[in-house]
């Protein structure tokens, strides 16, 4: 082979490799809300919850500007092991949900009852909590998104 084209084939790759992640599409709401539901539900199997109470089915595109639109889930549920200690329910959503996906954890405030999860890659976000005894809840919405 000679060096001219030893040189071509890895940089013709690379420039089909960049270009295939650049033309990467975004998800859509739906999309992107199943994922949502499957971590949400994921995790509070992973964290023991019983009793478990949908509070949003989601399932609709919400408007958020600009013809893109989001979508909602959220569940509330009761600690099934454990003292119920808020914040220890809280650390129990938080390892429950690091075995479904890899989502940045975000303090919201010094409540420690209290965590904001984001995951870039599956375009979620959720707000997961203890807010009393006992009592676990995670509140999930997709980042707005084309409907196509």
């Amino acid at each position: 082979m000679t060096l001219r084209l030893r040189l071509i084939v890895p940089i013709t790759l690379a420039a089909g490799l960049m270009m295939s992640a650049c033309t990467e599409s975004e998800p859509t709401p739906a999309e992107a809300g199943q994922v949502l539901k499957r971590h949400i539900d994921q995790t509070m199997k992973n964290a023991f919850a019983v009793d478990v109470e949908i509070t949003d089915p989601g399932g609709k595109d919400v408007p958020c500007g600009s013809d893109r639109y989001r979508r909602t889930y959220a569940v509330k549920a009761k600690a099934g092991v454990g003292s119920g200690d808020p914040e220890i329910v809280t650390l129990a959503l938080i390892g429950g949900l690091h075995e479904v996906a890899r989502y940045e954890l975000h303090d919201v405030g010094t409540d420690l009852t209290k965590r904001e999860a984001v995951s870039r890659q599956y375009h979620t976000r959720m707000l997961i909590s203890s807010p009393s005894k006992g009592n676990m809840v995670i509140e999930g919405e997709t980042d707005c998104l084309p409907l196509q």
